[in-house]
């Protein structure tokens, strides 16, 4: 029953988003790709190194500075070590989350993160962080994001093809 409430809450956020693209026109040059490297930490294990990537696309400002972006992905967390008695545990799967962003700087970005992880550390997501703008094309992102079990450290690559 927990994975049909699932599908269902996901069915009705696409939808929500698509609606949106829908109304506003969508444009493919609004969507963007990136990825990183993440050290992620569960209690009582050692930290662990893991890697995301993830796609997306940023809508319209909705006012002046301040923007909204989609974004779904997929995240491993790399292993987990515990010695005595010797455990080795990790965590993947895909997520999905709204991201909003305020312009500080012409080139420096502020942002907030709440989604939902439907993974090994199913769950809601939440997250802040910064990002700086290296040209049209690029960008460089830093957050904390916060899982059930799982909090992350990451820095990504998000690239702008069109």
């Amino acid at each position: 029953m927990l994975k049909v409430s699932r599908f269902i809450a996901v069915a009705l956020v696409a939808t929500g988003l698509s609606s949106v693209a829908a109304a506003q026109g969508f444009d493919n040059r609004r969507l963007f790709f990136g990825g990183g490297l993440s050290q992620n930490s569960v209690s009582n294990f050692d930290n662990a190194t893991g890697f995301q990537i993830f796609g997306g696309y940023n809508f319209p400002a909705i006012v002046r500075n301040f923007y909204v972006d989609a974004e779904a992905g997929y995240m491993d967390t790399g292993k987990f070590k515990r010695t005595a008695p010797t455990v080795e545990t990790k965590a993947k799967g895909v997520w999905g989350s709204g991201v909003a962003r305020y312009m500080v700087a012409p080139q420096v970005e502020l942002l907030g993160r709440l989604g939902y992880d439907f993974g090994d550390d199913d769950g809601v997501m939440f997250g802040i962080g910064a990002g700086y703008i290296l040209n049209k094309n690029l960008k460089l992102r830093l957050e904390y994001v916060i899982r059930d079990t799982v909090d992350s450290l990451q820095f990504n690559v998000v690239f702008y093809p069109w």
